[in-house]
């Protein structure tokens, strides 16, 4: 087996705990470099990878981390880079390497990183997701093939027998001790989702006496300004109370799984460049039994089958959301249909192989499903 060598930027957009679990499982006897310090290490190596080397990234420019790449290689002497985004590519790519790079890109950056465009067009990227891939062209990258969500080994919750004592659990360190509805705001990218968007749609449905409660990432945009704006209109207006939550572990679905109801992506300004989702995020999310609602776009579709195991709305509508909130908040039966539809579609797992965008020089064909792979198969 050739060797190959995983360049990982912990904190780059879809590189979230959801890839650090797929990595782990794809990992074999590959050496992973992680760009980042010991906390960026300890948590990448607490998803199941194993590290082999931590390399600084200088004033967070990853273009200044390629020296230190170059050294890290030097006891490695692999057939092949994978770089798990547009950071990590940019890092390895200025190593001056001879070694085939490859790029795993699930998430764009919300600025491309600098790098000369002849060293752009060495490296071959395989989006996963089929909205990523024309965003990284007109960045100057060269396309390989698609990679589908359905082909990467994404797991569900642990122990699932005891789902209700940990929902209890998690909802008790929110304050929530009711049956209320809570709804998680995606956050790979953390750009992807507005955060008082959600706020407003949850505010609209708890006038009209629908009660619910939204997790969100801190770093998300317009978190800490929702919650100010939350905690000033308490008691301003009426009908049934209304909660933020602000909590890191959002960005890991599978910490935090069984207290969710509903999982949500959220874009709501057309005036911003629309930022795809990741969808190693959104499967995460449906094979540990939580139900995503989401804009009507590719990524999302290609893994939402709509009013079976989450629905899918017209982008930037959001009347529709406040009426899907409204409706999964008066048939809880509902939720918890679609939660099982979504466990049992994406929460098989899947026989760990190594793709053929790893393991040799081939493309592995967009459309292509294997036999091997039961969802893919089955779709």
């Amino acid at each position: 087996m050739s060797r190959v060598v995983h360049v990982l930027e912990p904190d780059a957009p879809g590189c979230g705990p959801s890839t650090w679990r797929v990595l782990a499982d794809l990992q074999s006897d590959d050496a992973v470099f992680v760009l980042g310090g010991r906390a960026a290490v300890k948590a990448v190596g607490d998803a199941g990878v194993v590290v082999t080397a931590s390399v600084p990234t200088p004033l967070r420019t990853p273009r200044l981390a390629g020296r230190a790449v170059r050294r890290a290689l030097v006891g490695c002497s692999p057939d092949r880079i994978v770089a798990w985004s547009e950071s990590a590519l940019v890092a390895a790519l200025s190593s001056g390497t001879t070694t085939e790079v490859v790029g795993v890109v699930a998430a764009v950056e919300p600025r491309s990183p600098v790098i000369e465009t002849s060293r752009r067009e060495v490296a071959a990227v395989h989006p996963i997701g089929s909205e990523t891939g024309p965003a990284l062209v007109r960045r100057g990258w060269r396309l390989g093939s698609t990679i589908a969500a359905a082909d990467l080994p994404v797991r569900g919750t642990d122990h699932p027998d005891r789902r209700h004592a940990r929902r209890a659990s998690i909802r008790g360190q929110w304050g929530i001790d009711d049956d209320r509805l809570v709804v998680a705001v995606t956050t790979d990218p953390v750009h992807g989702s507005d955060v008082s968007a959600a706020m407003t749609a949850a505010a609209s449905a708890a006038v009209a006496g629908r009660g619910l409660c939204l997790v969100a990432d801190p770093a998300g945009i317009n978190a800490v300004a929702s919650s100010h704006w939350l905690r000033e209109g308490v008691g301003r207006f009426g009908g049934a109370p209304v909660g933020l939550v602000l909590d890191a572990r959002v960005r890991d679905p599978k910490s935090i799984a069984y207290g969710i109801d509903v999982a949500a992506q959220v874009d709501f300004a057309p005036a911003v460049t629309f930022t795809p989702p990741s969808v190693v995020e959104l499967r995460t999310w449906l094979a540990c039994g939580v139900p995503v609602v989401a804009s009507d776009r590719p990524n999302a579709a290609s893994l939402v089958r709509d009013r079976v195991d989450g629905r899918l709305l017209p982008p930037g509508d959001r009347n529709a959301f406040v009426r899907v909130l409204t409706r999964l908040v008066d048939e809880p039966g509902l939720v918890t249909d679609m939660a099982h539809a979504a466990a049992a579609t994406h929460g098989r797992g899947l026989p760990v192989r190594r793709p053929r965008w790893l393991s040799n020089s081939e493309d592995q064909s967009a459309g292509e499903s294997s036999p091997e792979n039961p969802i893919a198969a089955s779709r």
